[in-house]
């Protein structure tokens, strides 16, 4: 099964601009690299499937796909 992702565009302000929907991971990928090539923007997928996001890190001019940690976004006593 592909799965769908819809990719957006995060700006340094918090707000979020849709900019295009692909199918499959590597392409989704791919797509999210050209983005980032064209601005220093975060970037990020939503797997339009289940609502797992997926954000695009740079690191060392590599590009990685992660999703986040259980961790990020909850308090430490949303954890325990």
């Amino acid at each position: 099964m592909t799965r769908e992702y819809d990719l957006f565009e995060r700006f340094p302000d918090g707000s979020s601009l849709w900019r295009t929907c692909v199918s499959g991971l590597g392409n989704t990928r791919f797509q999210l690299e050209k983005l980032a090539q064209k601005s220093k923007n975060k970037f990020y997928a939503i797997d339009v499937t289940v609502g797992k996001v997926h954000y695009l890190r740079l690191e060392r001019d590599a590009f990685s796909f992660r999703s986040p940690k259980r961790s990020e976004g909850r308090s430490n006593q949303g954890i325990a």
